[in-house]
């Protein structure tokens, strides 16, 4: 059945000298695969800067239920992306965004329309923006968990002052682990939720703190999402961005 939807590209594999197998997140069908043909040809109506990480589509693709792998009829990029994936700030954070985003998007899961506007719209802001993001990935992390089911819980006082990443709560005191958060670094973690994209760009760490809290991030993302193993992108991401 030949059906239109929007798309953000995850990623692609080599599957052939001249076809690769795009990964892409819809807002119709959640995460698909597509077999595309010729990619790698001259002659080829999809090109490869189509397909890089996080680009936004618009697609024609032939869904048919039960499959494993589609076919894409027709492919065009919109809204054209004009900076994020040729500065090297924002196209690290987007290797960032794509890595983290495979290992959470499942193709079993039903689609999801908040899901996938936040991602889509964080894609945007990134592109235009004219700062220089350092505390973008750890907003991102923050707001995308409460899509995921497990936003931390907005109970920090002065009796419930660590974190747990376990319970996803603060509590009274925390043993030293790597899966608490304790002083100042339980602080930091509080200040970040409840910031808008704005409000969260303006806010000063250090880096070996922004380093801490996206580590723990990461860690709690461990916690809450089976099988989501470890990421690669953020050793790379903490050089460039420091």
């Amino acid at each position: 059945m030949l059906q239109k939807c929007r798309g953000i590209v995850i990623s692609t594999v080599n599957y052939s000298e001249n076809s690769v197998v795009l990964k892409c997140y819809t807002d119709t069908y959640g995460l698909q695969s597509y077999m595309i043909n010729g990619v790698k040809g001259k002659k080829g109506a999809i090109k490869p800067s189509h397909l890089m990480p996080l680009s936004l589509l618009e697609l024609e693709v032939y869904h048919q239920q039960n499959k494993n792998l589609h076919r894409i009829k027709e492919l065009k990029s919109s809204p054209i992306l004009n900076h994020l994936h040729f500065e090297l700030r924002k196209s690290t954070l987007a290797l960032f965004m794509a890595e983290l985003l495979g290992k959470i998007l499942r193709e079993e899961s039903e689609p999801d329309a908040q899901l996938f506007g936040f991602i889509f719209n964080s894609v945007q802001m990134v592109d235009i923006s004219e700062e220089g993001l350092p505390n973008f990935p750890i907003y991102f992390m923050l707001q995308l968990s409460k899509y995921l089911g497990f936003y931390p819980k907005d109970n920090y006082s002065s009796t419930c002052t660590d974190f747990s990443l376990q319970e996803g709560v603060f509590i009274a005191q925390a043993p030293a682990s790597i899966d608490y958060c304790r002083a100042q670094l339980s602080v930091a973690f509080y200040s970040c939720m409840n910031q808008n994209f704005e409000q969260m760009q303006s806010m000063q760490f250090a880096p070996l703190m922004r380093r801490e809290l996206l580590a723990k991030l990461i860690r709690y993302y461990q916690l809450h999402l089976l099988l989501f193993g470890e990421l690669k992108s953020p050793a790379v991401l903490h050089e460039v961005l420091n």
